[in-house]
């Protein structure tokens, strides 16, 4: 009987490891199978398609030519010319540029991506924002192309952006960059620009006037200027390229198209924006609005009750936060005349006031 237990004991136990081993085995091989028969694929980096984007709007960005006259330091007068860049956005002829571009121009001339050249009249220009319309007769266009002007305030920080214009007069070049930021601004000796587009996409002299475009294709800046080298603070700058924004530069455009110059409505106040470090110093109830410093003499805002250091966060029950999107709504919705209610913040309490808006005149 212990014989029998035993032997049957052994034939277990040896047909058990033989089903191990054989399960080990079929385990194995499947991996084996497994990984070969699954390959991985090569991780590709998709790059935005910059190529068909420039095909479609680069027939529409063409190369302005002025005539300037100009004095050299013995009194003497000389006629000299000058290249910057410019976009057609309207069917009319209509063309957007910068002011710097054409400002002094005894005349100024268009050449197309086609070569074709063609005379331009100014229509009007707005120092205030770097921007000027021109126009030209569509009808000597021989293929009249036009690229659409787009939202910018749809824009995301890091989204892919592209240059086109004729820096240096090389017709016709393209870079491409990121948008690295949005609301800048930009003192200038005889202005403050507002609401720009900050890009790292290679700006350079004969680029001004020309688009800054989305992967849609679709105008959001006009390329206005570079910081580049030594600044007056002694500080290095690189390549920090600005463009007005699509924002400021359609209001301006419809303006100047209509009136041949901007007609800029205000409150008639000298302000600041709040940050939660001012607010803090001054000891401001709020920490975001837009803070007024003074008061134009006998303007609007002196005449409806605002005081300096009361915060405007409203205009039209539309919240104001900084100063960008207060310019931004006087230039979009209101004009000279307009009775508005501005809301601000005195102490802790919030008051309303009826403003009837008078006309900005820069000195």
């Amino acid at each position: 009987m212990r014989k029998f237990l035993l032997r049957r004991f052994i034939a277990v136990f040896f047909f058990s490891c033989l089903t191990i081993m054989s399960i080990s085995c079929v385990t194995e091989s499947d991996k084996s199978a497994t990984s070969g028969d699954i390959k991985q694929e090569p991780s590709t980096q998709i790059f935005p398609d910059v190529a068909s984007v420039v095909e479609a709007v680069a027939p529409s960005v063409v190369l302005v030519r002025t005539r300037k006259s100009m004095t050299d330091r013995y009194g003497r007068t000389n006629e000299g010319t000058s290249n910057g860049s410019g976009i057609i956005f309207d069917d009319k002829g209509y063309i957007l540029t910068n002011n710097h571009v054409v400002e002094g121009a005894t005349s100024v001339d268009v050449v197309l991506s086609s070569g074709q050249e063609l005379q331009s009249e100014i229509v009007g220009a707005d120092p205030n924002t770097d921007l000027a319309v021109l126009k030209i007769n569509p009808a000597e266009v021989k293929s009249l192309v036009i690229t659409k002007l787009g939202d910018s305030s749809n824009a995301r920080i890091g989204e892919w952006v592209i240059a086109i214009g004729n820096p240096l007069g090389y017709e016709g070049s393209v870079t491409v960059g990121v948008l690295s930021a949005k609301d800048r601004s930009l003192k200038l000796p005889d202005a403050r620009l507002h609401d720009l587009l900050q890009t790292d996409a290679v700006i350079n002299p004969g680029n001004s006037g020309g688009p800054l475009l989305n992967l849609k294709g679709e105008v959001i800046g006009i390329n206005t200027a570079v910081i580049r080298g030594t600044l007056a603070s002694g500080k290095q700058a690189e390549g920090i390229g600005l463009a007005v924004a699509s924002t400021t530069a359609i209001p301006v455009a419809n303006q100047i198209i209509a009136n041949g110059r901007v007609l800029w409505p205000r409150i008639g106040v000298g302000i600041d924006d709040v940050t939660p470090a001012n607010a803090e110093k001054l000891g401001l109830s709020v920490d975001q609005g837009v803070l007024v410093m003074s008061l134009a003499k006998d303007g609007p805002a002196e005449y409806a009750g605002i005081q300096t250091n009361d915060v405007i966060v409203a205009i039209g029950g539309e919240t104001i936060t900084k100063f960008t999107e207060m310019r931004r709504l006087m230039l979009n919705k209101y004009s000279i005349g307009d009775s508005l209610t501005v809301t601000i913040i005195r102490g802790t309490e919030k008051l309303d006031f009826a403003v009837i808006l008078d006309e900005l005149v820069f000195d």
